[in-house]
């Protein structure tokens, strides 16, 4: 099974405990980047599927 992402596909996120629908940005071999509060962020493949705590987000170096 795989899973085709778009630039208008929509990554959830968990901030404080409300959860916050954030755009996919662009896709990369092994990451999607998503935009967070005014910040870019990688998303890992294999948590796309599933509701992640905004602390598993990682920081690009932009």
């Amino acid at each position: 099974m795989a899973i085709t992402l778009r630039n208008y596909n929509i990554v959830r996120v968990i901030d404080n405990g409300v959860i916050v629908n954030c755009t996919v940005i662009e896709m990369c071999y092994d990451y999607a980047l998503v935009k967070f509060k005014g910040k870019k962020y990688k998303v890992p493949y294999d948590l796309v599927d599933e509701v992640i705590g905004h602390e598993l987000l990682i920081p690009t170096n932009e």
